[in-house]
């Protein structure tokens, strides 16, 4: 089994490893794109996510209760997700001597499926996951009737490889400068 984390990157100077600029790239953005393992090609979806980071970091993307995502999950849970963000500079000023620039987080896990529940406080809490990282407000409740066609994907991450143009080394380095004009 490959082992991502130990893959030496061209640039490693670059590798982002300190989950605080994890967790910081991961808040600048709501949409990630999910891996499966389909036949002969792999399955690859965008997906809203919201996530959550205790002990192990946890995804949350919601999904209709039936269809081909399902089936591939429940043929091989492994996974993975990336999240990355980028800017263009070309024809702008450039930053830090680039003109593109760009920060990603590639996670590998396995995926089980939520069913709907009213009861499940995970349900609510992925729910709210999503909702938060999409910049709407956290339900209160479990919100009926709207959830009661959905199940939620929750991938446990086993692994995390995070990258950058250039070496970030603090928090306040993550959101790309702006593009200004030449």
């Amino acid at each position: 089994m490959t082992v991502h984390g130990e893959i030496k990157m061209y640039h490693e100077d670059r590798r982002i490893t300190d989950p605080e600029l994890i967790r910081g790239i991961l808040d600048q953005n709501m949409v990630c794109t999910l891996a499966m393992h389909d036949e002969p090609f792999p399955y690859v979806v965008p997906m809203n996510y919201g996530y959550d980071w205790e002990e192990k970091l946890v995804f949350y993307l919601h999904m209709a209760p039936r269809g081909h995502r399902r089936e591939l999950l429940l043929a091989n849970p492994n996974v993975a997700i990336n999240i990355w963000k980028d800017v263009n500079r070309w024809g702008y000023e450039a930053y830090r001597g680039e003109k593109y620039d760009y920060r990603s987080v590639t996670v590998f896990g396995r995926a089980e499926i939520l069913e709907p529940q009213k009861e499940n406080p995970e349900i609510l809490k992925a729910l709210n996951c999503i909702s938060v990282q999409g910049g709407r407000p956290a339900f209160k409740k479990f919100p009926e009737p709207c959830c009661r066609d959905l199940a939620i994907i929750k991938v446990t991450a086993e692994e995390i490889t995070a990258k950058s143009l250039y070496p970030i080394k603090e928090l306040e380095e993550v959101p790309m400068p702006p593009v200004k004009a030449e």
